[in-house]
């Protein structure tokens, strides 16, 4: 008998029933990372663009932006309103070294992603949208790199072989350190410079751009049309929540 791999399994077991088996909001016991009550908190965005996923008082219907000039992404996947509980989550991670948070918040993400795809239409890889290395400084961690290594981690266990790969480096870089997202105005957001960002590394033909979440959509389209300039075909959106107009 193998008593290191046992000692190592009971271990596991254990960590897992004491920590991991509540639920990370109110820390009621549940199976899963996330209860029941506190994800029917959450405010799911039903109504909504169908292609940029703004928030909207019709269902499905594109938003004026988006037939005038449409994003050039492909899809946008975002199943939350940016308010309540997942704004309060999501400025806990950011701000307040609430890192526990990410993993509840990528497993609903994963969950949504996996009734969102058909089986032969996953992205080959997941990319995601850095902050500057000076923000990251002061931060001491770069968010969107935390939840994405969850996310992928999450999607592996669902997927298997077919789960797109997260590159150890990401090849999407931050070059200049303009002033943080919640502290503009929606004008301003629109006007921040276009070449904030650069590649620097390969991307695959199909490509999944993550982001915690999406206000204007200016960084994103930035990010996307870098992307396709650089090889890829198609860019997907993958976000936590999107604004709702009437926060920005």
């Amino acid at each position: 008998m193998d008593w290191k791999k046992l000692s190592t399994t009971k271990i596991s077991e254990v960590y897992k029933r004491l920590f991991l088996n509540q639920c990370y909001v109110c820390n009621i016991k549940c199976q899963s990372s996330l209860c029941h009550p506190c994800h029917e908190g959450f405010p799911a965005n039903l109504k909504y663009c169908q292609h940029c996923k703004r928030p909207t008082h019709r269902t499905r219907i594109s938003c004026g932006q988006c037939q005038t000039n449409p994003p050039p992404y492909r899809t946008c996947i975002a199943p939350y309103r940016f308010e309540g509980i997942i704004k309060t989550l999501i400025h806990s991670i950011k701000f307040n070294q609430g890192t526990h948070y990410i993993r509840p918040l990528m497993y609903r993400l994963s969950k949504h992603l996996i009734e969102s795809y058909p089986p032969e239409s996953w992205p080959e890889q997941i990319l995601y949208v850095p902050s500057h290395p000076s923000r990251i400084k002061e931060r001491g961690f770069c968010q969107t790199r935390a939840m994405a290594t969850q996310l992928r981690k999450n999607l592996k266990e669902l997927l298997g072989e077919k789960c797109p790969t997260l590159p150890k480096h990401n090849p999407l870089k931050k070059i200049k350190n303009t002033k943080a997202q919640h502290s503009l105005s929606r004008k301003e957001r629109l006007k921040s410079p276009q070449s904030s960002y650069q590649l620097d590394g390969p991307i695959a033909k199909h490509v999944a751009l993550f982001d915690d979440v999406m206000t204007t959509g200016s960084t994103i389209e930035n990010c996307t049309k870098l992307l396709l300039k650089a090889g890829a075909e198609r860019v997907d959106i993958w976000v936590i929540a999107r604004t709702p107009d009437r926060e920005y």
